[in-house]
């Protein structure tokens, strides 16, 4: 608080005291008091409105310090009202009765709105399970009558599948310590498996996939391997979905770092324009790729730059329009790893 601000708030008393001490010196002065005394009174009275106002400048600053102190220490500000430093003035308390109905207030729509958000999503976790079954039913129909046809459906209902499992993930993504289990986890195996989910979506593009990954322990990370299947189940998506079409291919490699593991799928698509590559993992970002009749909604990777934060997962992106597009994954070093 400073001192110019604070003459500002008693800029009333100031001039209320102004009018009193000029009424008081004119009454001393009709009333043939001599001039050496209305100094000296008009001395005493400025000198004591002094030594009050700094004073009560000195006490103020110094309350003001310490709620600015305990607010900052706190760790939920909205409770501050709850902790406050009481106080001798009745504007302060007040004020502090005020805020205190004012944050139960807020509090009490907060919980209302955080257990609607978790009846939601527990609704939309149990419609998807629930739909998943009609969904694998009709897959194995495919599977039971031949044809191109048949196959071709059998795709469609993969697709939705897994925008199904998208949409489950999102739910999920905010509390995945929920969901997930960390152990040592072979990479290479978990890449196998992502690589059979997407091998008709491969096929259809005539990709080559160029695995270049050790079958040993140097491949072994700390995660979750249903999460980084999700995860690999995005990047292989636009891979497919921004490939080039002849000689297309995607590669998939690590590289050792100090105390980290990386994961490389690189892909010799359509590439990034540089302008978009700091917001592609923006939620509903599209870029230009994004218009140029290619369907996309900007979520795939919106959600694994989410799920790899909560995972401890280092995401990032290199691309060159018109020749590459690289995803990395960094896995960190952990005891887990000295398990395998």
């Amino acid at each position: 608080m400073k001192l110019t601000h604070y003459l500002e708030d008693k800029a009333f008393a100031l001039l209320l005291n102004g009018i009193g001490l000029f009424l008081l010196c004119l009454f001393l002065h009709l009333s043939g008091s001599r001039s050496t005394d209305i100094l000296i009174i008009a001395a005493l009275w400025l000198l004591v409105l002094l030594i009050w106002l700094l004073i009560d400048f000195s006490r103020r600053k110094k309350y003001f310090a310490r709620l600015f102190t305990q607010l900052a220490e706190l760790d939920q500000p909205y409770l501050f009202s709850e902790v406050m430093e009481s106080s001798p003035h009745l504007a302060d308390r007040l004020y502090r009765e005020i805020l205190r109905s004012s944050n139960r207030s807020v509090i009490e729509k907060i919980h209302r709105l955080e257990d609607a958000q978790r009846d939601y999503k527990e609704y939309i976790e149990q419609w998807i399970h629930q739909v998943k079954l009609p969904l694998t039913a009709a897959t194995l129909i495919c599977e039971n009558h031949f044809g191109e046809e048949s196959r071709r459906l059998q795709m469609e209902l993969r697709k939705i599948d897994q925008l199904v499992e998208q949409v489950l993930f999102y739910a999920r993504t905010e509390h995945p310590y929920q969901d997930y289990l960390i152990h040592p986890v072979n990479l290479r195996e978990v890449v196998l498996s992502a690589i059979a989910e997407n091998k008709p979506y491969f096929i259809q593009k005539n990709m080559q996939i160029c695995l270049e990954l050790p079958e040993d322990a140097a491949s072994i990370v700390s995660t979750d391997e249903k999460w980084v299947i999700f995860l690999l189940n995005q990047i292989f998506s636009n891979c497919i979905k921004y490939s080039r079409g002849q000689e297309a291919y995607v590669r998939i490699f690590v590289r050792r770092g100090h105390q980290n593991l990386t994961l490389i799928i690189e892909d010799n698509g359509l590439g990034i324009p540089k302008e978009d590559q700091t917001r592609i993992f923006d939620k509903g970002f599209t870029g230009k790729n994004g218009r140029t009749g290619v369907k996309s909604t900007g979520i795939g990777l919106y959600l694994c730059k989410k799920l790899c934060d909560k995972l401890d997962i280092g995401i990032t992106c290199e691309s060159k329009e018109g020749f590459f597009t690289r995803i990395l994954l960094t896995f960190p070093d952990s005891d887990y790893q000295k398990l395998s």
